[in-house]
């Protein structure tokens, strides 16, 4: 199953779009884009919380 991750969604006016099998891979690219694009540092874990906030299940995430 895949998971949809947009930067707009988590409040970037950023075009940067992730559409891959769910994992913490996609994770780790998100947080990269975060730091690379905008600047910001977040925790893996951070993201992670992030997206569960989303409404996303941190099982779901990690499969």
């Amino acid at each position: 199953m895949t998971l949809k991750l947009r930067c707009v969604d988590y409040g970037f006016e950023c075009k940067f779009m992730l559409d891959e099998e769910k994992s913490i891979t996609q994770l780790e690219k998100l947080r990269d884009h975060f730091e690379e694009e905008h600047g910001i540092d977040y925790t893996i874990e951070a993201v992670t919380q992030m997206i569960t906030n989303k409404g996303h299940s941190l099982e779901s995430i990690k499969k």
